[in-house]
């Protein structure tokens, strides 16, 4: 398999997945520069002319929820997805979109200084509705952790959705809310993340 990726992109949330998996030796990181991604090469494989993609033989993945669900699918021996008729499927599956959906579609918007009154009149276009009920659906599923979002085993959301926590939180985008201390102090113990920075600041 090969991995496109770049140092500066969400690439970056697939590397302790693979750790976690322990198929770094499976997979080809391919460090493409955005220049580069803008080439018919690349094109070729991706229209998009972004990163991550992942490649497996004839397979291509882009997106990174797709790649993770492709890869926990890959290797479900590995336990870190419920399988197809597993009754947690369904809210594995929704905490997977959930980040890239609302959870990351809020971010990009902090990110990016819109003005509260803008979103205000722009919220029932926008997939996560409003700040007050984005924060209550994260912190609801948080408080119910036990320790991890299905329960007592580590599965590739909790993986994704610790990642964006700790960065939104690192760059004021995302409160560091009561009820994400105990899901990330759990998370920050996971050999697949010591090398993350913003792991480290958990309290």
């Amino acid at each position: 398999m090969q991995l496109y990726t770049n140092p500066q992109s969400r690439g970056n949330i697939i590397l302790p997945f693979l750790k976690e998996l322990k198929i770094e030796d499976q997979v080809e990181l391919i460090n493409i520069s955005y220049e580069d991604m803008r080439q018919a090469t690349y094109l070729a494989i991706n229209p998009m002319a972004k990163v991550p993609c992942l490649v497996d033989d004839d397979i291509v993945i882009t997106e990174v929820p797709a790649i993770i669900a492709y890869l926990a699918d890959k290797y479900i021996e590995q336990d870190f997805a419920p399988a197809l008729h597993d009754p947690k499927r369904g809210a594995y599956l929704k905490w997977l979109f959930y980040i890239h959906g609302p959870l990351t579609e809020y971010m990009d918007i902090k990110n990016l200084n819109v003005a509260k009154d803008l979103i205000e009149s722009k919220k029932m276009g926008l997939s996560f509705g409003d700040e007050q009920r984005l924060f209550q659906f994260l912190k609801q599923g948080l408080s119910q952790a036990k320790p991890y979002l299905l329960g007592e085993k580590c599965t590739a959301a909790d993986l994704y959705l610790a990642y964006w926590l700790v960065y939104a939180m690192s760059f004021k985008l995302l409160p560091y809310f009561e009820e994400a201390k105990p899901f990330l102090r759990q998370m920050k113990t996971r050999a697949s993340v010591q090398d993350i920075a913003w792991f480290k600041a958990i309290e």
